[in-house]
C-alpha cells in the first residue's frame, strides 16, 4: 500500500485553495462567524461555492460538477473543512443524497435535481430515522402504498439534520409486508413543500438542532422512486460505506486538535498532545485507505475497512473534544468558542452513520476480526509471497519452541541461537536492506518491516533488527566501496549483530584512549555476553557519533569496553544519525504491530472455539468487543508504520512519522496482549496458549527503544515547533 498525493493532486489542492481565498467565499465565512445565533444560515455560502463548481467536484459538468475523481473531491472537503465551512449540509445534500441520485437514480431524477444540488440552489435532507427506529434501519414502519402512479407516505421521521430548511429528501419507507425486515424497503425522493409534510425542531445540545418530520398521507409520483421498488436495503447497505469514510469525523478531530495546538501547550499535556497527534494523523490515513477503494467504484469498498474508519474516526473525534476542553483556559476567545461547541457536539459523531457498538460488531464478524485482511489486500506479489514464505518457516518454528516449560524462562531468544535466524537465512532475510551491488537483495526497508512484523506475530527474537541497522550504517559508505566483507557478511547471515545499548536511539558516552575510546556498558543496558557475532555500539565523541561493530569474543558483557579505532563502521552526520534512528525505530514498530496482531489472531481462534454458557466465547459481546477494538488499534498502528516506512525508504522526513509509529506501536502491544491473555482466561497464562509469550514480550519490547509515555513526549515537542499542520505525514495516493 502507498501513500501521497501525486502532483496533480498537489495542484488541484492548491487551486481550490485560491478559490476558497476569493472576496465572495471570504465574505459568506465572515458573515458566518459574525453571527451569534446558535444555527446560521449557511445556504448563502453553498450557493457561492455553488457557483465555483466547489460542492460536487466529481460530479459531470453538467450536474454542477468538475468532472474529477472521488479522491479530487475528498481533497475539496478537506479544504471546505480547513478553511471553515459547515460540513452538515453538504454531507446530507451532496455525499448522501446527491450520491444515490448520481448512481441509482433515474436520468429524469439525475435532470431534475443534480444541476441544482451541484450548483447549491438545492438542499436535501436524508429521512431514515424514526422514533422506533434508529441504528436498525430494517425496522423502519413507515409505509408507502400504491396508489396508481403514486405512493401514498406515512410516517414520522426523526432526529434528522437541517430538515428545516432543505427542499427536497431522500426518504426510506417499507413498501413491502412490515415483518419483512429487509425486504420491501424502498428509497424515494420527496418534496419538502408537498401537502402532508410538517417539520417540527427537537432541541438538542449541539448548535445544530434536530428535526421531526411528519409525513401525513404524502403523494410522490412513482417516477420519483430512487432504484428499484422493493431494493432500497442493497442501496443502503451499499452506501453506508460512503458515509463511514470517516472524512468529516477525522477532519473535525483535525481542526479540534490544531485548536488546541495553536494556543501552545504546558509541560503536563505535552505526552497527550503527542498521542492525540498521531492518532489524528493515522485517523486520516483510515479515512484515506477507504476513499481510496471508494475510487474504484461502490462495489469495492470493504465494509470492515469502512466500519474500522467509521470507528476509529469519531471516538477520537470525541476524545480530543473531551480532552481539549480539559485544558487550562489559555486559547484565544475564537478558539475556546470552538472547542465549547465541539465538546456539545462529539458525543452525537459516535451514533451518526451508525454506532461504535454498530462498527465493533461489523468488525467482529469481518475476516480476520478486522485485523489485516484489507491492507494485505493491496500488497504486491512479491511482498505477499514473502510474507507467505516466512509465516509458514516461522509457524513450525514456533510450534516446536512451545514445550511445557515455555511460560518460564526468556519468552523468546534475543541472538543468533534463536530458531527464527536459521529460517530467515535460508530465504535470504539477512540482505533484504542490503543493496544488490553489495551481494544483498536490496528489497528496501519494506521488505525488512514484513520480517520484523512476522516475527513479532510469531513472538520469537533474534539478532534481525540490529543486523538490519548494522547494514544500515555500513550503507552509508558502500558507495566507496568501504566495508564490502561487513556487507557480504550480513547477507549471507554468518554475521549476527547484537545493538542492545542503542536503546532510544542514544549514543554512549566515549572517552578517548590509546588506539580508540573507552565506554561503560551498565549491567542494566546489557547484562549477558550476546549470542552474536558482533556487537553494534554508538559512541558520543568529542567528533560527533561514532559507529563501531565490535566482535563478542572478549568483549565483555559490562563494564569498561575498549574500543578501537580501526573497529569504526561509520561516522555519521547529524541527519544521517536522525535517519538511522528513525529506519530503527520504524522496524521496532512493524515487531511490535506483529506482536499485537499475532496475540490478537490467537485469542480470537480460542474464543471461536471455546465453549462457555452453551455457546462459543466469540459470541459474547464482551469478548467479541474488546478483540474488536483491539483490532481496531491494530490496524490503526499497520497504517502508522507502514506510511513512516515508504517515508524513509523514499529518503524523505521520517523522523516524526517514526516516532508516532513507535509510540503508537509500544503502547498498542501492550494493551492488545493484555486484552488477548485475559480474553483466554486460565489457559491464557500457560503454555497452552501462545498468547503468553506475546504478553510477556511486551513487556521489554514496548519499552527497548524508549517508554510510550517519553515518546509522545517528544512527539509533542516536535508538534509543537512545527505548528499545526498535519498535511505532510498523512497525505495518501492515488492508487494502491
Amino acid at each position: 500500500m502507498h501513500f501521497g498525493f501525486t502532483p496533480d493532486q498537489e495542484a488541484f489542492r492548491v487551486r481550490v485553495r485560491e478559490e476558497l481565498g476569493a472576496g465572495d467565499i471570504r465574505a459568506e465565512l465572515d458573515r458566518l462567524l459574525a453571527d451569534t445565533g446558535r444555527e446560521p444560515d449557511v445556504r448563502p455560502l453553498y450557493r457561492a461555492l455553488g457557483r465555483r463548481r466547489l460542492l460536487a467536484a466529481n460530479w459531470p459538468e453538467e450536474f454542477g460538477g468538475q468532472g474529477a475523481t472521488l479522491t479530487e473531491a475528498s481533497i475539496v472537503a478537506e479544504e471546505l473543512a480547513r478553511a471553515g465551512v459547515p460540513d452538515t449540509l453538504h454531507v446530507n445534500t451532496v455525499q448522501i443524497v446527491g450520491m444515490f441520485l448520481l448512481h441509482a437514480g433515474s436520468e429524469q431524477l439525475k435532470a431534475r435535481h443534480l444541476p441544482a444540488v451541484g450548483e447549491g440552489r438545492s438542499f436535501a435532507s436524508v429521512l431514515y430515522t424514526e422514533p422506533g427506529a434508529g441504528s436498525d434501519l430494517a425496522g423502519l414502519r413507515t409505509t408507502a402504498v400504491r396508489d396508481g402512479d403514486h405512493f401514498v407516505i406515512s410516517g414520522v421521521k426523526a432526529y434528522n439534520l437541517k430538515s428545516d430548511i432543505t427542499d427536497v429528501a431522500l426518504c426510506a419507507a417499507r413498501t413491502g409486508a412490515p415483518d419483512g425486515r429487509y425486504q420491501g424497503i424502498t428509497l424515494f425522493m420527496v418534496a419538502m413543500d408537498a401537502p402532508g409534510v410538517r417539520r417540527e425542531t427537537i432541541a438538542g445540545i449541539a448548535d445544530e438542532q434536530f428535526h421531526r418530520v411528519v409525513l401525513d398521507e404524502v403523494r410522490v409520483p412513482a417516477d420519483d422512486v430512487v432504484g428499484e421498488v422493493g431494493q432500497g436495503w442493497q442501496l443502503l447497505t451499499q452506501a453506508l460505506a460512503v458515509e463511514r469514510t470517516g472524512l468529516d469525523y477525522s477532519l473535525k478531530a483535525e481542526s479540534w486538535y490544531a485548536a488546541v495546538v495553536a494556543g501552545g501547550l504546558e509541560a503536563a499535556e505535552l505526552e497527550r498532545g503527542g498521542r492525540f497527534g498521531a492518532e489524528v494523523e493515522a485517523a486520516r490515513l483510515h479515512t484515506w485507505w477507504v476513499l481510496k477503494q471508494l475510487d474504484q467504484g461502490l462495489d469495492e469498498a470493504d465494509t470492515t475497512s469502512a466500519a474500522v474508519a467509521k470507528y476509529v474516526t469519531s471516538e477520537l473525534a470525541r476524545e480530543v473534544a473531551a480532552w481539549a476542553n480539559t485544558l487550562p483556559p489559555s486559547l484565544s476567545a475564537a478558539a475556546a468558542s470552538t472547542l465549547e461547541a465541539a465538546y456539545r457536539e462529539a458525543p452525537g459523531l459516535t451514533f451518526s452513520a451508525g454506532t461504535s457498538e454498530m462498527m465493533l460488531q461489523i468488525v467482529a464478524a469481518g475476516e480476520g476480526g478486522g485485523t489485516g485482511a484489507a491492507t494485505e489486500a493491496v500488497e504486491d506479489t512479491l511482498t505477499r509471497h514473502l510474507r507467505q514464505a516466512i509465516r509458514t518457516r516461522f509457524a513450525s518454528v514456533a510450534a516446536r519452541d512451545l514445550g511445557t516449560d515455555a511460560v518460564h524462562g526468556a519468552p523468546a531468544l534475543d541472538g543468533a541461537s534463536c530458531p527464527s535466524w536459521p529460517a530467515l537465512a535460508e530465504i535470504g532475510a539477512p540482505g533484504f536492506e542490503v543493496p544488490a551491488e553489495a551481494g544483498g537483495l536490496g528489497l528496501g526497508l519494506p521488505g525488512s518491516l514484513v520480517v520484523c512484523e512476522e516475527l513479532g506475530r510469531a513472538a520469537l527474537g533474534g539478532p534481525y533488527r540490529a543486523t538490519a541497522l548494522t547494514a544500515d550504517v555500513a550503507g552509508l559508505s558502500a558507495a566507496d566501496g568501504a566495508h564490502e566483507a561487513v556487507l557480504n557478511g550480513l547477507s549471507s547471515g554468518e554475521l549476527t549483530v547484537s545493538a542492545d545499548s542503542f536503546g532510544a536511539g542514544k549514543s554512549l558516552a566515549a572517552h578517548p584512549a590509546d588506539g580508540g575510546w573507552t565506554v561503560s556498558l551498565k549491567a542494566a543496558e546489557d547484562t549477558h555476553e550476546p549470542d552474536t557475532t558482533h556487537r553494534l555500539l554508538f559512541l558520543e565523541t568529542a567528533d560527533g557519533v561514532v559507529a563501531a561493530l565490535l566482535p563478542t569474543d572478549g568483549a565483555g558483557a559490562h563494564g569498561d569496553v575498549f574500543v578501537p579505532h580501526d573497529h569504526v563502521l561509520g561516522r555519521p552526520s547529524p541527519a544521517q544519525w536522525t535517519e538511522l534512528t528513525a529506519r530503527a525505530r520504524i522496524r521496532q514498530a512493524a515487531y511490535l504491530l506483529g506482536l499485537a496482531e499475532g496475540a490478537h489472531a490467537a485469542a480470537r481462534a480460542h474464543t471461536l472455539r471455546r465453549e462457555q454458557f452453551g455457546a462459543v466465547l466469540h459470541d459474547f459481546q464482551g469478548v467479541s468487543f474488546a478483540l474488536a477494538r483491539a483490532a481496531t488499534r491494530v490496524e490503526t498502528v499497520r497504517l502508522a508504520v507502514l506510511r513512516a516506512g515508504e517515508l524513509a525508504d523514499e529518503d524523505r522526513p521520517a523522523a516524526r512519522a517514526a516516532l508516532d509509529a513507535l509510540a503508537l506501536a509500544a503502547e498498542t502491544a501492550a494493551e492488545v496482549t493484555a486484552t488477548a491473555v485475559h480474553v483466554c482466561g486460565v489457559r491464557g497464562l500457560t503454555a497452552e496458549l501462545p498468547v503468553q509469550r506475546h504478553y510477556r514480550l511486551a513487556r521489554t519490547e514496548t519499552v527497548r527503544m524508549g517508554a510510550p509515555a517519553g515518546l509522545f513526549r517528544e512527539a509533542g515537542r516536535l508538534r509543537l515547533s512545527g505548528g499545526n499542520d498535519l498535511e505532510l505525514l498523512t497525505a495518501p495516493t492515488g492508487t494502491p
